[in-house]
């Protein structure tokens, strides 16, 4: 694995693999160290694994950057047309990065290979960390609030110490803007409403414990495909990283024998 800073974002990567390229968007205020296990995954034999901290988040500056989500989907597909021009696009999305997989996917058509979406925002419901950022007319005083309950959180569990972590890297502004538009896109159930225009296969991987009943019910009226895991946090990426391993890998063998 590698670290390399490209136009002030970090991207964090494994090593380049023919054509080929997996890239992971890691939930609200969270970073691409949410992804760490998957570096060392048996999938990097046969794709690369790359995952940026987009501005404001983690080690990439806010810049002069909207943080918004059409202004990070923008962003994501210029790092692809960067680093990954001719190489197959698969996506991961974790939570509110979901919905920059899914918008990135539908802007890439046929190119995209499948989104993974672990624990993505489907409804309204699922804005329950990121929407909160519309209660609040300052962004220092919605960050100093945010992390103040996961730190609550955190000491009795260490997955959400891990996440504290990342938030406290994280700049006030970037959060605040992108979960004033969370909220205000997610009216409407309109995440999972994208999820129903994709070309590509999507997989929705979730654990009943952390997923909102409007959630479930989407699912099932929807008929989204799906895989139902138990005795896992929201980030099973960290406590479960051979569970999410095995399906995501999975998942990107059968779309990719069957990508045109």
């Amino acid at each position: 694995m590698h670290l390399s800073v490209l136009q002030n974002i970090m991207i964090r990567c494994s090593s380049p693999i023919n054509d080929t390229a997996i890239w992971c968007l890691s939930g609200f205020g969270d970073s691409s160290l949410a992804f760490s296990a998957l570096f060392e995954a048996e999938i990097t034999a046969s794709a690369q694994i790359i995952a940026p901290d987009l501005p404001g988040f983690g080690a990439s500056p806010v810049n002069n950057h909207e943080c918004t989500i059409a202004a990070y989907v923008d962003t994501l597909l210029e790092l692809i047309a960067d680093l990954t021009p001719d190489a197959k696009i698969g996506l991961v999305g974790h939570s509110a990065g979901s919905v920059i997989a899914v918008e990135a996917a539908l802007k890439l058509g046929n190119r995209c290979w499948g989104v993974f979406s672990v624990e993505g925002n489907l409804t309204e419901e699922d804005a329950y960390f990121s929407g909160q950022a519309a209660d609040f007319d300052d962004a220092q005083v919605f960050k100093n609030a945010f992390i103040e309950k996961i730190w609550k959180k955190g000491k009795t569990d260490n997955i959400f110490r891990s996440y504290f972590t990342s938030l406290n890297q994280a700049d006030a502004i970037a959060m605040w803007r992108f979960g004033k538009d969370m909220r205000s896109y997610s009216k409407e159930d309109l995440p999972g409403k994208k999820i129903t225009e994709l070309v590509c296969p999507f997989l929705y991987f979730w654990c009943p414990d952390n997923t909102p009943a409007a959630a479930q019910e989407f699912l099932s009226a929807n008929k989204l495909k799906n895989v139902k895991i138990a005795r896992t946090s929201h980030w099973p990426m960290i406590d479960a990283p051979k569970l999410i391993e095995n399906h995501l890998s999975n998942f990107f063998r059968k779309t990719r024998s069957t990508w045109s």
